[in-house]
């Protein structure tokens, strides 16, 4: 019978293994992060969306007394197209972190190889 041992992770992976699998951890959680970060915007998007339209509502149908349909309808677009670049600057702003922190942990990724690599050749 061989003498099997068993192997904790650090002996089962080769270091440089073990750091991508490391970093492919932070990327998974980096990334899921940022997709909730995303819903979480768009979801406070809708709602002010929403609460614009609701108050478009009310004031078509308070303008219909005054004759001032066309000044409500434009008001409300004006509105709507100044809004829409903010919105998208936000989310923007979310995925562009994204790429930072997904830079940083393969900076870190490599930064870690080339020690182990190191380590290991010196020994």
């Amino acid at each position: 019978m061989d003498n099997v041992t068993l192997l904790i992770p650090e002996q089962a992976l080769p270091a440089s293994a073990r750091n991508l699998f490391l970093a492919a951890y932070r990327l998974n959680i980096e990334a899921s992060r940022t997709m909730l970060l995303c819903q979480i915007e768009l979801l406070t998007s809708f709602r002010r969306r929403l609460q614009l339209y609701q108050t478009f509502l009310d004031d078509l149908t308070e303008s219909a007394e005054l004759n001032d349909t066309f000044e409500v309808v434009a008001d409300f677009a004006q509105n709507a197209m100044a809004e829409a670049p903010r919105e998208t600057a936000r989310l923007a702003g979310i995925s562009s972190k994204m790429g930072v922190v997904s830079a940083k942990v393969v900076r870190k990724l490599a930064d870690e190889t080339v020690k182990d690599l190191g380590a290991r050749t010196c020994a």
